[in-house]
């Protein structure tokens, strides 16, 4: 996530963006008011230095399967105090730097409040966080051994209830798909290989608001949702929510 200048992903990530700029906003107000008249440097200026004083050599690390950053050196600040203290005007930007670099430290603890906050109200493990409304989606397929299959819409959305979260194993779905081919490299006949998902789901509305990708497996009852950070793998052991055209009512 982007946590300085704006947001990828759910409302609460953003409402963390807004949160935690309003906190730095109060700090230089305060410093602003009982900062003299006189040394009062103009607003572009302290905003300025304050986005200067962010810039920092980070350490990185990662966190309930996240990347975060924690602010070690001050390089922002330093590269302002080189930049002002030979015209003696450091001491009147010296506090905006600072708050600054406090800033990576306010983003930090935002970002963590993010993730309890995300799990609570957006669960990976249910599949309605992702597919909330289903009545306006569309089989799109994305293979030919997907061919001459459409979509039951009132069955998706009754056995939305039924998916469960699962681990996904994709190095044991490529063996499926290999073990399918490995007939083909020892005849000239062409082999028909079968898609582990064949289908896409268009036009899903999802809680989170974030855009993603919702593939469905070839029997009807797996769904791999991706977006833009992981995919969540969900299996329904009740009857498919395909059906051949055919049999289509």
């Amino acid at each position: 996530m982007n946590f300085y200048f704006g947001y990828e992903g759910n409302i609460i990530d953003l409402l963390s963006v807004i949160f935690a700029w309003g906190i730095i906003s109060v700090i230089i107000v305060r410093i602003y008011r009982v900062q003299n008249a006189e040394e009062r440097p103009r607003i572009w200026k302290i905003f300025v230095a304050v986005l200067l004083g962010l810039f920092s050599f980070s350490f990185t690390f990662p966190l309930f399967n996240e990347p975060f950053s924690i602010a070690v050196l001050p390089l922002g600040v330093w590269i302002l105090y080189g930049l002002l203290n030979r015209r003696e005007r450091w001491e009147a930007y010296r506090k905006y730097a600072w708050t600054g670099f406090v800033g990576n430290f306010i983003f930090l603890g935002t970002a963590l409040l993010v993730i309890g906050l995300t799990s609570v109200f957006y669960p990976e493990d249910e599949v309605r966080t992702y597919l909330t409304d289903v009545s306006d989606v569309e089989l799109l397929v994305t293979h030919p051994s997907g061919e001459g299959v459409t979509i039951n819409k009132e069955k998706l959305d009754d056995s939305l209830s039924t998916f469960e979260y699962e681990r996904s194993n994709v190095i044991q779905w490529f063996e499926e798909i290999r073990e399918q081919m490995w007939p083909e490299e020892e005849s000239e006949e062409p082999v028909e290989i079968q898609e582990k998902f064949p289908y896409l789901l268009t036009g899903v509305k999802t809680k989170t608001g974030e855009k993603i990708q919702v593939y469905v497996e070839h029997d009807g009852k797996g769904l791999l949702v991706t977006t833009k950070k992981k995919q969540h793998y969900y299996r329904s052991k009740t009857d498919s929510f395909l059906e051949e055209k055919g049999n289509a009512e």
